[in-house]
């Protein structure tokens, strides 16, 4: 369920975005946490909002509800430590790659969006969702890079920001590693790719009510496309859809590691949504 692509919030420039940036900046490990971690978490879902509205093309029900416990749990006073709410929050919540109930195509865009929208508000997690993918995350890449093609396919690229303390920066076996670990992961989706659109009907048919994390990547790319689809209303050709992931895999062919690019801030213009890179 969602709300019409007519509505549209200037969340960032408000009052009340200002308001929880100014109380979250109080935060301190040996108190006071709580009320600063709420104001930290609610700036975070304004963040969350402007960025779905912009990947989507509207808010969903998902995402005005995103993160919806995470301030009551900061708030209950018998729960003594701050990384013991994010861990119940975490089990517990679908677009967490910790949560076991994670089955549906909706819980992956919101995971993507989640990581996506961080650098607008979370000075520490200065990364776009492929980044991010690969530097904390990357167990999940044949799950969650399909997902990064589906919803901005730019994103997926050779030159990323690297975080100077993380081991892509500093081991170069890793580097590499990782490198070929996306090459290997494009390829599978290239390859099991429909031709026509009998084939793509069967192979939706056959993933009908199947839990989305242990679908194949191309079957997961297809699905997250999928949604895109609804969301933004555009029709999309088969075979511009191979070409534009040949594309992106021949930019790796040219590589043998990830290499450092400056940080890219994320688009602020709350009326403004991203049209589809497979929109024929």
């Amino acid at each position: 369920m969602k709300l019409p692509k007519t509505v549209a919030l200037n969340l960032l420039d408000s009052k009340m975005r200002h308001f929880f940036a100014k109380e979250s900046n109080k935060w301190n490990e040996k108190g006071p946490w709580r009320f600063p971690s709420v104001c930290y978490t609610l700036e975070h879902k304004l963040a969350f909002l402007e960025r779905e509205h912009y990947l989507t093309g509207h808010y969903s029900l998902r995402g005005i509800f995103h993160d919806w416990e995470k301030p009551f749990l900061y708030l209950i006073p018998w729960i003594k430590e701050e990384k013991k709410i994010q861990e119940i929050h975490r089990k517990f919540s679908p677009h967490h790659v910790e949560c076991a109930q994670t089955s549906k195509a909706e819980h992956l865009i919101e995971m993507y969006i989640d990581w996506d929208c961080a650098a607008i508000t979370k000075p520490d997690k200065p990364l776009n969702a492929f980044e991010t993918l690969l530097h904390w995350y990357p167990e999940y890449i044949n799950t969650m890079l399909p997902v990064c093609l589906a919803m901005n396919i730019t994103s997926v690229k050779p030159e990323i920001y690297i975080h100077p303390r993380h081991e892509l920066n500093k081991n170069h076996e890793y580097n590499e590693y990782m490198y070929k670990h996306v090459q290997q992961v494009l390829d599978a989706i290239i390859s099991r790719l429909p031709s026509n659109k009998n084939q793509l009907k069967l192979m939706f048919n056959q993933v009908h009510g199947k839990n989305i994390i242990y679908c194949h990547p191309t079957e997961i790319f297809l699905l997250v496309l999928q949604k895109q689809q609804q969301n933004l209303g555009f029709e999309v050709n088969l075979q511009d859809i191979r070409k534009k992931l040949e594309e992106v895999t021949a930019k790796f062919r040219v590589k043998k590691c990830f290499t450092q690019c400056a940080q890219t801030q994320p688009i602020h213009d709350y009326k403004k949504i991203q049209k589809s890179a497979f929109a024929v």
